[in-house]
């Protein structure tokens, strides 16, 4: 009994840390100056709305997770990338993150039914 909520918490914490660590990580494979243009366009959106939907849960989970990730996308890019501002990119990718969250919980609360 004393190693479940251990889990529960471990499973949480992963959901909330793998995708900043994921994003540094393909910030990093992405570096030559082709592929970041196609991690911003493809590879980025898709990871957003994945991790909405991943984090349909719990809001909490959604908020820090998007808070995280949304760093480890602006901090690398804006240094390495000199790319300016990115702001921009990053609220059209919470913005998907969300949607994907609301999508989902709608779709789950039609199925209960």
């Amino acid at each position: 009994m004393l190693s479940f909520p251990s889990e529960v918490i471990m499973k949480r914490l992963l959901k909330i840390l793998i995708p900043s660590i994921l994003m540094l990580l393909l910030i990093y494979l992405l570096r030559n100056g082709k592929d970041i243009v196609s991690g911003l366009l493809f590879i980025f959106p898709l990871m957003y709305i994945v991790m909405g939907i991943i984090c349909s849960d719990f809001v909490k989970e959604l908020i820090v997770s998007l808070v995280l990730t949304t760093a480890a996308f602006l901090l690398p890019v804006n240094i390495c990338f000199n790319m300016g501002t990115c702001i921009g990119w990053a609220l059209i990718y919470i913005a998907l993150s969300v949607s994907g969250y609301f999508i989902k919980r709608l779709i789950t609360k039609k199925l209960k039914r």
